[in-house]
């Protein structure tokens, strides 16, 4: 299975303490309290990967984001994280594996975010 589906409430409290993790300013629009553009990477603390093995450490390989809307608080979304693509590479001294994940939020049935990240496992010396 190479995707998983889960539900996030994003409150005040969260945005804030994200916020406050990454030194990012509280952001606003009008009375909505607004999520660093970066946020959906922590979606993934609730979410199960059973592709990602949680007893490794995993190097933070690249991510972009693309906003339809604002992640604003009290949204209740639905989160879709799929592994797109596996890559294995030789580096320096290790083989990698680089894992291609995209999620995506929506809200109301509407898209407000879709995040490509890349992991890599460090793997075994070489």
């Amino acid at each position: 299975m190479n995707k998983i589906t889960f539900p996030y409430h994003l409150t005040a409290a969260s945005i804030i303490a994200y916020a406050h993790s990454i030194e990012a300013p509280l952001q606003r629009i009008g009375e909505a309290l607004i999520a660093p553009s970066t946020m959906p990477v922590a979606f993934w603390k609730i979410a199960d990967a059973p592709w990602l093995d949680k007893g490794k450490t995993f190097l933070h390989g690249s991510q972009s984001f693309t906003y339809k809307a604002p992640l604003k608080a009290g949204a209740h979304l639905v989160c879709e994280l799929e592994l797109t693509k596996t890559e294995k590479k030789t580096g320096r001294s290790r083989n990698l594996i680089l894992y291609t994940h995209v999620l995506t939020c929506t809200c109301g049935g509407e898209r407000i975010v879709t995040a490509e990240t890349v992991l890599i496992d460090a793997g075994d010396p070489l």
